[in-house]
């Protein structure tokens, strides 16, 4: 399309070329991996992903018809997950994880990441809002961090409900109506366990025991192998995806119960093992030139959605946080879609 229309302004933009510089460094990490056939393959077609983020910034949403059409219908689909998981509770009955409709423990994923835009966004229109809309926008928000939470997946939830949070205490400056907002918010969370007493001790007692605070912890075991293999490849890693391949050899030595998983659980520590420190150089350059063009048009624009456009991206690589594999099929379909409609609204 764009060498038809002869358009090639979107690639002057500071963000779009830092996606190119990591693509770039990428592919070259894995063509001096130790398997380059396969990591070259994954760098390769990981950039279809922040294309799709292009063409929804630049392109599509240029139309704000069609960006409507995009905010309505992720709601739209939240509402339809929130539907589905209910009936898998009401088939199956309450478990530590849900995975419909996928037959895969993603659902949560797919609420706290493809939903995250419309989450911040419906916040934000029940602080503008009066009246009946106002509630019917909070109760929505309240449905699908509720739902969030019956799936089992703890980061995600606190994806959402932090988010949801920040939105808040961003744009209402009361003190006393934001602290009355999030008594409110916490009701979601406080009825769970009142009703669920196991999901108590899966996200404040087990959560809390499997913090990465020492060797012991489970979520240590699965991030500790990044840093060693970073340490033996510091410059360019062993290339994108090789972690799950190449994590068991190059670990052997270590005296030690380490979990060599596909991933290690957190995008920075996979991008350092996977593409050393060039890598994760660039990595942290082109993210925060995606958070500074979010927070820009939320300072230039004081509309209601611009202004709170940066808290995606700053919600979904957020780096103290258990993370899904940075080049996997999953985690970037969902995680794109949000920051795609981030930068189509700023």
């Amino acid at each position: 399309r764009s060498l038809k229309t002869r358009d090639t302004k979107w690639l002057k933009f500071l963000w779009v070329k830092l996606v190119f510089v990591f693509w770039g460094t990428c592919i070259l990490s894995a063509s001096m991996s130790p398997n380059p056939s396969y990591s070259l393959g994954e760098a390769f077609i990981w950039i279809r992903f922040p294309l799709f983020a292009m063409a929804s910034a630049f392109w599509l949403a240029r139309d704000r018809r069609l960006l409507r059409l995009m905010l309505i219908s992720t709601a739209f689909g939240l509402l339809l997950m929130c539907g589905i998981l209910a009936a898998e509770i009401a088939t199956e009955g309450v478990k530590s994880r849900l995975s419909w409709p996928y037959n895969d423990f993603v659902s949560g994923n797919y609420l706290a990441k493809v939903g995250l835009p419309v989450i911040v966004f419906s916040t934000a229109l029940f602080l503008s809002l009066r009246g009946f809309k106002s509630l019917l926008v909070g109760g929505f928000c309240l449905l699908v961090i509720g739902a969030t939470m019956m799936t089992g997946e703890r980061v995600n939830f606190l994806i959402l409900i932090c988010a949801a949070s920040l939105t808040i205490f961003y744009l209402e400056p009361s003190w006393i109506k934001r602290s009355l907002f999030t008594i409110l918010g916490s009701l979601v969370p406080i009825s769970i366990f009142a009703v669920f007493p196991d999901f108590f001790y899966r996200f404040i007692i087990s959560f809390i025991a499997e913090l990465p605070f020492n060797a012991d912890s489970q979520y240590y075991k699965a991030m500790a192998p990044a840093w060693a293999i970073f340490k033996i490849f510091p410059i360019l890693g062993i290339g994108p995806g090789n972690f799950r391949y190449e994590c068991q050899e190059l670990t052997a030595f270590l005296k030690s119960d380490y979990f060599c998983h596909n991933h290690p659980h957190n995008f920075y520590l996979q991008i350092l093992s996977e593409t050393g420190l060039l890598g994760l150089v660039s990595s942290a350059a082109f993210i925060g030139s995606i958070l500074f063009q979010c927070f820009r048009a939320g300072s230039s624009q004081r509309h209601v959605l611009q202004t709170t456009a940066w808290i995606i991206p700053f919600a979904l690589f957020w780096p103290i946080k258990a993370n899904a594999d940075f080049f996997g099929q999953w985690n970037n379909i969902f995680l794109w879609s949000a920051v795609a409609l981030a930068l189509s609204v700023a």
